[in-house]
């Protein structure tokens, strides 16, 4: 009897699995008892019997060759004995491999979905698990794990590890593997989940797993009292005699739960809604129930997408999800690939002291292939082999999809832990660097980017030493410091330049990286984009580069920030993109747009710089980052997950960049961490609209930001749309200042001398009332005449003038003669 609820109640995890109490209520699931037994040997060293040498092919005296080892497997197919010892003994010689023995094993109970079993080695004192691959050597595998730990520490089990979609159905048809992992996946449930469900879930896995045991017993045969103490004492007898036999406190617990009202009430109850289902039927339900408690349908692995750890994630592996991924736990899985899609895996390890592991998906219509960073070398063995076996699984072929390192392609010094198909295929790529506060390393075994000279030939930029003089340090690079300085040359005795130096360009490799700005920044020619002086290429290397005076961008945001208006801030932005439609349409990808990389050569102009990540794209419209650091909090998603650098993900740093620039140089996700980003990216968050931002500006930022790099715009029409925006803000700036004017007019007006009248406007003829006293000189225009009423009544009457234009009137710039008359009387 299997009680799963006891577990819960009396808090012990070790109460076990049994398959039956007494001999009379035995219930065999598998079609032979007797071929079942001939190859399970609870003793490991228990001769085998006379027929099962001779399937084993094994007689008394072997012939040279043949086998003279012996594995123990354990299993899951149900037989007489306590679950924990069902196992077979097979042997093996040195062509053994591992397909050889879980076929030995599955043949004899005739099952159909072979393709569907592994064979996993467990380490018990520890914990390790190894997966072996049904092409390894056993004989290789034993020598390998067994020379470092003793042989009775390691555990071969026979699993079901590779599931077809709609498993459930098809195994229907094949009783043996469906008892088989139905064994199985209740196994791990008492051993990993039962004392972590609730109460109501442990009472119906523990009741139909007696209608499956007891199948002729009735719906109402526990109403009776005799029937429920009998199944009581049968699992008090085993719990006495198999678990805890010296244990007083646990029997008394026992007791107690077991006759509890309460419990026997629920049982009974629970009983009944199972009465009524066969063997099948309650297998099907007993899965149905544990489904949401415990997803025995796919692995996950806690890895990082990439080969840096900036992003981890849950990886999910399963038959209907095909390969995804969760960022948060209760998030929706991004699916990555169909189990169909994938070519080729390869995997490696980490030359490190961790010995942490990559593992790369060809994927079909994926540009680049999916990196997979583990915790250790053999998570990544252990994924291959997942992924490999539903490949073969659905190709229905038995040839491996992993492809192993050919002898003298690896390098000389190769983890221990290599790979088992060969001695000489062991792999390893290069070390994964912390990460700093804006970059983040993401490295690959591929290093090699040359620039494209053939298409770009080179140019003559080597200049003298002696022509420099060396300044002030203006700032600190990747490689060394920046010193301001004086280039004399023949055409210009004196020009300003920006020196950057490098401290350590004795080796080969870092003056070769160090001198790529240089050979990039040659191609380009752009007023926005800082433009190469020249190079010194003898140690110490030196970049000469045009001075942009007034520093980086963020740093001039950030201490003008109350003297910029909005206009300027979008001239910037228009400016950058000017710079970077002209670097798409050479083919280039910077990869590190920010603030921190643009220039500011005058209070209206801006310039692009820092060239040391850019890349030329070649016949490819993308580029794949290998080794370096690189900005995650300004990357695109696709850059972040797959290293994947295109014009798109370009544009994305773009918006990133305007919105640094409307903040005034605040960095973007203040806070989060980088391996964070991601997530919250995946989660469809974006960054806030700033401040004083036009809705329309914006609203070019969040299409910049499209998860899809299709629905991006280009640069060329983020120049256009820029522009437009521009010249709106403007118009806007002087429809303002305009206003702000007539206000100030309007309150000069009012803040005059309300008492003083304003001049009676002379009558042709006659000097003005004013002249004499030198006030105010009379008008002199006869073509702007007073019109006065001829009548006695009208000569009589008042008159007064008010100028047209007070200010300038007063102070005599003008002779206005244009007036605004009111009658007074």
């Amino acid at each position: 009897l299997y009680i799963y609820c006891c577990l819960n109640f009396i808090g012990c995890n070790q109460f076990p699995l049994l398959s039956c109490f007494c001999s009379e209520y035995d219930r065999h699931l598998a079609h032979s008892k007797g071929m079942a037994t001939a190859y399970l040997e609870p003793n490991p060293n228990h001769a085998l019997g006379a027929g099962a040498k001779a399937r084993l092919s094994a007689g008394t005296e072997r012939a040279p060759g043949a086998p003279d080892r012996v594995l123990k497997v354990f299993h899951h197919f149900e037989n007489n004995s306590e679950h924990s010892t069902w196992s077979s003994n097979i042997r093996h010689g040195d062509a053994t491999d591992v397909r050889g023995i879980i076929q030995k094993i599955v043949d004899i109970h005739k099952v159909k979905h072979v393709a569907c079993f592994g064979l996993r080695l467990t380490h018990v004192p520890s914990g390790d698990i190894h997966w072996l691959h049904p092409d390894m050597g056993v004989s290789h595998v034993r020598e390998r794990y067994e020379q470092n730990r003793p042989q009775d520490e390691w555990r071969y089990e026979l699993r079901i590890r590779y599931l077809p979609k709609a498993f459930l159905n098809q195994f229907a048809e094949d009783k043996p593997t469906l008892n088989y992992f139905y064994q199985q996946v209740k196994n791990d449930y008492m051993l990993e989940t039962a004392d972590q469900v609730e109460q109501e879930v442990a009472l119906k896995l523990g009741c139909l797993e007696i209608r499956r045991f007891y199948r002729e017993m009735r719906g109402n045969a526990l109403d009776k009292k005799s029937n429920y103490e009998l199944v009581f004492n049968l699992v008090l007898l085993i719990w006495d005699l198999t678990v805890c036999n010296q244990c007083v406190k646990c029997n008394a617990a026992l007791l107690s739960v077991f006759q509890a009202k309460t419990l026997r009430k629920q049982i009974q109850q629970t009983f009944k809604q199972f009465a009524n289902l066969n063997d099948e039927q309650s297998i099907q339900k007993f899965f149905e129930i544990l489904a949401p408690v415990s997803r025995f349908d796919q692995e996950c692995f806690r890895c990082a997408l990439g080969s840096s750890w900036v992003i981890s994630v849950d990886l999910a592996i399963g038959p209907e999800e095909g390969i995804s991924y969760l960022t948060d736990k209760g998030s929706t899985p991004t699916h990555l690939a169909n189990f169909t899609q994938v070519q080729s895996i390869h995997y490696s390890c980490v030359e490190e002291k961790e010995r942490k592991g990559v593992l790369q998906l060809d994927v079909a219509g994926a540009a680049e292939p999916l990196t997979i960073s583990t915790p250790s070398f053999a998570i990544a063995e252990n994924m291959a082999d997942l992924i490999d076996g539903y490949c073969r699984l659905l190709s229905s072929v038995s040839q491996s999809f992993i492809v192993r390192a050919q002898k003298g392609t690896s390098s000389s010094r190769c983890c221990t832990v290599g790979c088992l198909y060969s001695r000489d295929t062991d792999r390893c790529c290069f070390c994964l660097p912390a990460e700093t506060d804006d970059y983040a390393e993401i490295i690959d075994e591929e290093d090699t980017y040359t620039m494209p000279s053939s298409k770009y030939p080179p140019q003559d930029y080597e200049i003298q030493r002696d022509r420099i003089e060396l300044g002030r340090c203006i700032g600190e690079g990747q490689f060394g410091d920046v010193h301001q300085g004086v280039y004399i040359s023949p055409e210009n005795p004196s020009l300003s330049v920006a020196i950057k130096t490098c401290k350590n360009c004795t080796s080969d490799s870092v003056r070769e990286k160090f001198l790529q700005e240089a050979l990039t920044m040659r191609q380009f020619d752009h007023p926005h984009i800082v433009k190469l002086i020249g190079i010194i290429t003898e140690n110490p290397v030196w970049i000469i580069m045009e001075l942009c005076t007034l520093g980086e961008l963020r740093s001039f945001l950030q201490i003008r920030k109350y003297n910029l208006d909005l206009s300027t801030l979008i001239l910037f932005a228009h400016q950058l993109s000017a710079a970077l439609a002209y670097l798409e349409s050479k083919r280039f990808v910077h990869r590190d747009i920010a603030a921190r990389n643009v220039l500011v050569s005058s209070t209206d102009c801006v310039k692009l710089g820092d060239f040391g990540l850019s890349r030329y794209m070649e016949d490819s419209s993308y580029y794949k980052a290998s080794k370096g650091k690189l900005p995650i909090k300004w990357m695109a998603p696709e850059s972040i997950n797959f290293r994947r650098f295109t014009s798109a993900s370009d544009v994305w740093m773009f918006g990133v960049c305007m919105w640094e620039i409307l903040m005034f140089g605040i960095k973007p996700f203040q806070g989060v961490k980088n391996n964070d980003v991601i997530g919250r990216i995946e989660n469809g968050e974006r960054l806030a609209m700033p401040q004083n931002c036009p809705p329309t500006l914006y609203s070019l930022m969040t299409k910049c930001w499209a998860y899809d790099p299709s629905k991006r715009p280009r640069f060329t029409e983020l120049k256009t749309q820029l522009s437009t925006i521009l010249d709106e803000e403007k118009a806007q700036q002087e429809e303002r200042f305009r206003m702000e004017m007539r206000r100030q007019v309007t309150v000069s007006w009012d803040t005059g001398n309300s008492d003083e009248a304003p001049p009676k406007p002379s009558r042709p003829g006659y000097p003005s009332p004013r002249s004499s006293e030198g006030y105010f000189p009379s008008p002199q225009h006869n073509h702007y005449q007073v019109l006065t009423h001829t009548s006695a009544e009208n000569n009589t009457s008042k008159y007064k003038c008010m100028p047209k234009c007070k200010f300038m009137y007063q102070n005599r710039k003008y002779n206005c003669t244009t007036h605004i008359c009111r009658h007074i009387n």
